[in-house]
């Protein structure tokens, strides 16, 4: 027996990106853990099973992409494979990650358990998004652990009722959000993001095809320290410090004042959905103002403030805001923000334990990107943080992450309160003043700035038609249609010239 729901705001637009690519890759999360010591594979099945019937998402699909529907019974799938190498265990580990999903007839959860040696085993779990968060995720790992065990020695585990589902909360979630509450949400985005460029350019624009890749580095416990030390100091939390640091390195990668940020927000403000698992979390845009040469102790002020009212306009979601917002629409690009940045204190990231095994979890690429660029801080139990960067190999070169990781650590090495954030802008050439000229005459306006936003100065595309052949006239340079969409500022057009020295 099934029942039908209607989905959250975030499952609509889930579902959709899903009939676009139905892989299904970049909407899903794959953890992949190598397990040493006696694991029970018969009671791992029945840990599997407990959470099933404890969670109603994991018995969920989406026959039609337009309601959600609950089985009241289910079962864990559990697959399991024995392999002769290590090799040949993490070949299956990949093939599992890239297997798309059925959200009609599902599941939407997988566990793959590859046994390598009696007391050697690799757990995949895939799980698609519609149905558990990255704080989801952190929920099943600590209660599989407590149902495991209890399988394990014969016991039932105790579990606290759950006073609802996700079901509840997405029809809560609908009543919130009047249209009264949706238009002050809207306006209030919009005049914050007003002026503000919705493409954040840190490479020259290329087909973008979602090839997933990680790469990390390790920031030692006296960075980390160093961090921590700041942030008490001015009084902000870590995560200020280290926004404010990526969004330092970015913006002077970019030659930008002012960058967007993705964060992942959890919705979990009510007690009651505090261990109820699915799919809650908002993306809001986190604004990054390097504007005026502030020195750290005045832009962490500014990235707290910034943070602070971001969440407090959280429930706008994120799709609504694309829509609001209108970029310029290109099917390779994220819309609004390319990058997301995520902090993870000690043990929130996940980490899974199985009593009487020791389980680390492998770097196992991921078959696609859900951004274009996914840096993610976790700290580690003995103090150091691991900087991850989830990224689009078809969009970045191995060698722009790992210069990005180290100018990372280095601000972050060097941090303090007085030093300066401005952008290392070198003096402005000819080149950039005639494109600020050719920019000013098409708008008819008095002056251009060098990161001010074509469109949101007023400009259309007809206009853009006339910058292009300006360009090439006066300058001699051609850039097309496509990539004057893709870079609509002066400076972005200046820094796209000086990389590709596109000349006729």
């Amino acid at each position: 027996m099934t029942t039908a729901f209607p989905m959250s705001f975030a499952q609509q637009r889930l579902c959709f990106l899903h009939r676009m690519d139905p892989t299904g890759a970049a909407h899903a999360t794959v953890r992949c853990h190598r397990v040493t010591g006696p694991l029970d594979p018969r009671a791992l099945r029945e840990a599997l099973d407990v959470l099933v019937a404890r969670h109603e998402p994991l018995r969920t699909v989406f026959p039609l992409g337009t309601q959600q529907q609950v089985s009241a019974e289910g079962q864990g799938h559990v697959r399991f494979l024995e392999v002769a190498t290590e090799a040949e265990a993490l070949r299956h580990a990949h093939e599992e990650a890239a297997r798309p999903f059925d959200l009609e007839h599902g599941p939407l959860l997988r566990l793959t358990v590859i046994r390598l040696e009696p007391r050697t085993h690799v757990l995949v779990f895939a799980v698609h998004l519609l149905v558990a968060d990255g704080a989801s995720l952190q929920v099943f790992t600590e209660e599989l652990a407590l149902v495991y065990r209890a399988a394990l020695l014969g016991d039932s585990a105790v579990l606290p009722e759950l006073p609802v589902q996700y079901v509840d909360w997405a029809a809560w979630q609908r009543e919130q959000l009047t249209a009264e509450r949706r238009e002050a949400l809207s306006q209030w985005w919009r005049e914050q993001l007003s002026g503000v460029p919705l493409f954040l350019d840190l490479v020259s624009p290329r087909p973008v095809l979602g090839r997933g890749r990680r790469m990390h580095r390790v920031l030692p416990a006296a960075v980390a320290n160093s961090v921590r030390a700041l942030a008490s100091t001015e009084r902000q939390t870590v995560f200020t410090v280290l926004a404010a640091a990526c969004g330092m390195v970015l913006g002077h990668r970019a030659g930008r004042e002012r960058v967007l940020l993705g964060l992942a927000v959890a919705n979990r403000d009510l007690p009651e959905v505090e261990r109820v698992l699915g799919f809650f979390v908002n993306t809001v845009v986190l604004q990054v103002d390097l504007r005026g040469d502030p020195d750290l102790r005045e832009l962490l002020t500014r990235v707290a403030a910034a943070t602070a009212a971001a969440y407090a306009h959280k429930d706008l979601p994120f799709e609504q805001l694309v829509a609001d917002l209108a970029p310029p629409r290109d099917p390779t690009r994220s819309p609004v923000v390319q990058v997301n940045f995520v902090y993870h204190p000690a043990g929130t990231a996940g980490a899974l334990s199985l009593h009487g095994c020791e389980v680390t979890e492998p770097l196992l690429d991921l078959p696609s990107a859900k951004f274009e660029l996914t840096l993610r801080v976790e700290e580690r139990s003995d103090g150091a943080y691991t900087v991850w960067a989830e990224f689009d190999e078809s969009l970045f070169e191995p060698a722009f992450i790992e210069g990005l990781l180290a100018a990372y650590e280095e601000i972050l090495r060097t941090a303090t309160h007085h030093a300066r954030t401005s952008l290392p802008r070198s003096p402005m050439g000819t080149g950039e003043e005639h494109l600020r000229r050719i920019f000013a005459d098409v708008l008819k306006v008095d002056s251009v700035s060098p990161d001010d936003d074509f469109f949101q100065r007023g400009g259309h595309s007809l206009q853009l038609v006339e910058v292009a052949v300006r360009i090439r006239s006066e300058m001699g340079q051609d850039l097309s249609l496509r990539e004057l969409y893709q870079h609509p500022t002066v400076a972005g057009v200046a820094a796209r010239l000086e990389r590709t020295g596109a000349s006729r």
